[in-house]
């Protein structure tokens, strides 16, 4: 066990989670024994009084049973009440229909079984991410899903929970060296999709272009699929044009007014396309991105697709929408919501088994921005 002085939850509450923690996934099993408080308080560097704390709350909460002159012991059913109550949905952002379908996804699968959902918005930011799910485990919450925040940092939660099987499962995307389940988009068929269908358009010279951070897991799927596509086609791939920014940044909150930041992305856009280096083929990282060329494109005095085609990846709300319609992969959003709220609910259940990666197919939607002037083809699907 490990607790955190620095952490705003009070060390009994920590205690708390952990003793939670370790009868939900079994470690400890009913009727066996905890360590002593001496034990404990040593073990953790803590005083005995807040071992009282903990415990005292454990027995209010029926996990535990304190037998005079024994000790105390993992109560009969505790697992079984551990497990009704509430799941966590943490994602980095809610700002387009996608994590919305998902959310209505979780929600509705969790809700037939009798779960209640918790949703929290990390806001893209790691600290938070990691608050509030210390703040739900403490809670007693009975597993969670995550859309992780990009982040190289060895000491999360989430890395945690996984070593010790807690139930959770992560959506959309991974973090590196977790082991846990994972529910996901198949974005590197979508990709290589979206490519290939530049490539029998007959474009040569296609660029991809992203923001940071490249390495997360469901964009650096995309890039790899590009990559993989030129090189099957026996084609050059270029560097990925990659733009600076914050992490997990604030996404396109309103298609008819860009602020500051998204007005100096377009600049950024347009000096590209006026330059020697302009493509003829744009693979925009996601829809809001392609958004960003279209306007570029504009300032830049080209037209899509006479002058440059164009693909996104996402198939929101307004990619149909769209002057000219936006070329890109849908996803199935709603269904990788329940998906992984099924995959949740067997852990919580208590099945056991290697780490499960469920990858949902996603379809190439081809739409006008992609269409040289030789082809008339409106919509084509993938897998």
């Amino acid at each position: 066990m490990r607790l955190l002085r620095d952490d705003p939850i009070p060390l009994y509450k920590q205690l708390l989670s952990e003793v939670r923690t370790r009868i939900a996934t079994g470690e400890w099993a009913e009727g066996s024994r905890l360590p002593t408080e001496v034990t404990l308080a040593a073990e953790l560097g803590v005083s005995r009084v807040t071992i009282r704390q903990a415990l005292g709350a454990a027995v209010e909460a029926g996990l535990v049973v304190r037998v005079p002159g024994k000790g105390t012991f993992v109560a009969q059913g505790a697992q079984i009440r551990r497990s009704q109550g509430f799941v966590g949905h943490v994602v980095p952002h809610l700002s387009h229909t996608f994590n919305v379908q998902m959310l209505v996804g979780v929600e509705s699968t969790l809700k037939a079984e009798g779960y209640q959902l918790i949703f929290c918005n990390s806001e893209g930011d790691l600290e938070t991410e990691q608050r509030l799910l210390r703040m739900l485990e403490t809670e007693g919450m009975a597993g969670c899903i995550i859309e992780p925040v990009y982040g190289d940092r060895a000491e999360r939660v989430l890395r945690g929970w996984a070593a010790k099987h807690y139930p959770v499962v992560m959506i959309d995307r991974y973090v590196n060296g977790v082991e846990a389940d994972l529910v996901a988009s198949d974005h590197f068929a979508g990709g290589y999709a979206v490519v290939r269908h530049l490539i029998d358009q007959g474009y040569t010279d296609i660029l991809y272009l992203a923001r940071e951070p490249v390495h997360l897991s469901s964009i650096a799927e995309r890039l790899r699929a590009y990559r993989a596509a030129m090189d099957d086609a026996g084609l050059a791939a270029r560097s990925p044009f990659v733009m600076e920014g914050t992490i997990e940044g604030r996404l396109i909150q309103n298609l008819g007014s860009f602020t500051q930041d998204e007005r100096q992305a377009v600049e950024t856009i347009a000096g590209l396309l006026q330059s020697v280096e302009r493509p003829e083929a744009i693979v925009a990282m996601n829809d809001l991105f392609a958004i960003l060329v279209m306007e570029a494109a504009k300032l830049a005095g080209m037209r899509v697709p006479d002058d440059l085609a164009l693909v996104g990846f996402d198939d929101m709300d307004f990619a149909a929408a769209s002057n000219p319609p936006l070329t890109t992969v849908a996803q199935q959003s709603f269904q990788l919501g329940v998906q992984a709220a099924s995959l949740l609910l067997t852990r919580i259940g208590g099945e056991p088994g290697p780490i499960r990666r469920v990858l949902l197919p996603t379809q190439l939607v081809v739409r006008s921005s992609s269409l040289s002037p030789q082809h008339t083809s409106t919509r084509a699907a993938v897998g």
